[in-house]
């Protein structure tokens, strides 16, 4: 049975400031792995998509990386803004 964790669950941050956010999860065998992002009263807005076998994509100021070793991805923001103010989602995929 697959598990995600993520950490924090919640953050305060000034602005300019960057942003680390983890997720964990259980299992290896996954075939992607997605960071979202989610404004109040709206759905979910997709930042990165990760294949198993990819380490880091990079998308204006934000950076994810993927550690399958340690099963671990981390989401990365440059120079926060105001209006990266969100909820922030990871998910994995077991298939294709």
């Amino acid at each position: 049975k697959q598990e995600v964790k993520q950490s924090p669950e919640a953050l305060s941050v000034r602005e300019r400031d960057s942003v680390v956010l983890s997720c964990n999860f259980t299992d290896s065998a996954i075939y992607s792995l997605q960071w979202f992002r989610q404004d109040p009263g709206k759905g979910l807005t997709l930042l990165l998509l990760m294949q198993s076998n990819q380490k880091e994509q990079t998308s204006g100021r934000i950076k994810v990386w993927l550690d399958m070793s340690s099963r671990q991805s981390t989401l990365y923001i440059a120079a926060s803004q105001p209006s990266d103010s969100a909820t922030y989602l990871c998910a994995v995929r077991h298939s294709a």
